[in-house]
């Protein structure tokens, strides 16, 4: 949802030289799934919901070699919205957006998902920045803007970070100590970790 508002987003910045109302051909929404027989069910029902997946015609070999990923793409004109633990599609007409999915036979890990984010596809689509999100995290409404904007405004630069906050909904969740621990980790990494990182580029 939060990829989907920046992309509604940069289009609605009309008086860019870069974006405005053609913004999302310069954007693709790439999706690594790290696992055929992993993959959330939920999940692939709104991948389907969206027109970027297609249940049962996924093969684990073809002509006898065995399958290493399933690639399916779509430019969907299809809108989500989230409503406790309901996605809700909704039709989006004039706001279409690019999606690929790599759908792994197996599960690999995270940094063989990256490897095939960068190397076969990067190559392919070559693009100016990539901004990578795990899954289950939910950007801000300009956060991928304001990324691009770190990469427009400074050319040398040559990797951008956002922060992550916890979603404390008005601050009521901090009294968990768990929500309350993860918050404080992840401020203390957003003011240690990160200066003392870029001192090394």
């Amino acid at each position: 949802v939060g990829v989907f508002k920046n992309i509604e987003y940069m289009c609605s910045r009309t008086s860019s030289k870069t974006w405005g109302k053609e913004a999302w051909k310069k954007i693709v929404v790439c999706i690594v799934s790290d696992g055929r027989a992993k993959i959330n069910p939920r999940t692939r029902a709104v991948l389907a919901g969206l027109g970027v997946y297609q249940d049962g015609i996924a093969k684990q070999q073809v002509n006898g070699k065995d399958v290493t990923a399933h690639i399916y793409e779509y430019t969907t004109q299809i809108g989500m919205e989230v409503k406790g633990t309901q996605v809700i599609l909704k039709p989006r007409p004039g706001m279409p957006v690019q999606l690929l999915f790599c759908l792994k036979e197996k599960n690999q890990k995270k940094i063989n998902s990256h490897r095939w984010f960068f190397q076969a596809f990067g190559r392919v689509l070559d693009p100016n920045i990539c901004v990578l999100i795990d899954a289950g995290t939910k950007p801000g409404g300009r956060s991928i803007y304001q990324l691009w904007r770190a990469f427009d405004l400074e050319p040398m630069c040559g990797g951008a970070c956002g922060e992550i906050k916890v979603m404390l909904s008005h601050g009521k969740k901090l009294f968990n100590p768990l929500v309350a621990g993860q918050n404080f980790e992840y401020k203390m990494s957003n003011i240690l970790d990160k200066p003392l990182e870029s001192a090394w580029a």
